[in-house]
């Protein structure tokens, strides 16, 4: 079980996540909504144990939670220039035995003998989640991964995550494309202002988007009907 209590954050006096507490099952698939600010991507940060957590506590079966645990795919991943695809994922230890990079190139198409400033986003993506998925840990977070790919490769991406899941790894999947996460969620969890205001189990899905854009289309409904 991974145990949150009281989490609460700030970036000076703004307060991005604001004392939440909340449970997660393990080795589910648990999918991370909300609008631009919602604190999606400081919770990620917070739960990596990137960013220190200021007030509260993040549990891993009943032990404070450590990066040695998580394995993390950021929105944005940082390449040093000048290196191949090669080179960049020799720099993660490998500990997961079933890494199969061979396998795994031939694939994804990864032109691994490149230089990584010649790669699309999507190739981009792909190369960091290699670099994931080198590592065996308990618990994955993947923050919007599907931002930049391809239909074929976010259909990939789904069957990744289901692999892992099978392999019996939490994994954490933010997006803001919300049909993928119908696709692989165990439950969605809705942030809201930094608060988690509600979660959906599988049978609640189509409830989803309606509890997203509510405030926007009762916005939209005033402003836009008489503005254009």
């Amino acid at each position: 079980m991974i145990k949150i209590q009281n989490l609460t954050f700030r970036f000076s006096s703004h307060k991005v996540l604001d004392d939440i507490s909340i449970e997660f099952e393990k080795k589910q698939v648990n999918g991370i909504v909300g609008l631009n600010g919602a604190g999606k991507t400081t919770f990620f940060n917070v739960l990596s144990t990137t960013l220190k957590t200021q007030t509260g506590d993040i549990m891993l079966d009943g032990s404070e939670i450590s990066n040695k645990d998580i394995a993390y795919l950021e929105t944005v991943n940082f390449f040093y220039s000048r290196i191949t695809g090669n080179e960049y994922l020799k720099i993660f230890k490998q500990t997961n035995l079933d890494f199969n990079l061979d396998s795994l190139q031939e694939f994804l198409k990864l032109p691994l003998d490149d230089l990584i400033e010649t790669y699309s986003t999507g190739m981009k993506k792909k190369l960091a989640l290699l670099g994931v998925l080198k590592q065996d840990k308990k618990i994955f977070l993947l923050d919007e991964p599907f931002n930049g790919l391809d239909l074929e490769t976010n259909k990939i991406m789904e069957l990744i995550i289901t692999a892992l899941k099978e392999k019996g790894k939490t994994i954490f999947v933010s997006s803001h494309i919300i049909d993928p996460l119908l696709a692989v969620c165990d439950k969605i969890h809705y942030l809201d202002n930094g608060k988690f205001a509600r979660t959906f189990e599988k049978h609640d899905f189509h409830h989803i988007e309606e509890e997203l854009f509510k405030k926007l289309k009762s916005e939209a409904k005033t402003i836009i009907s008489t503005s254009i």
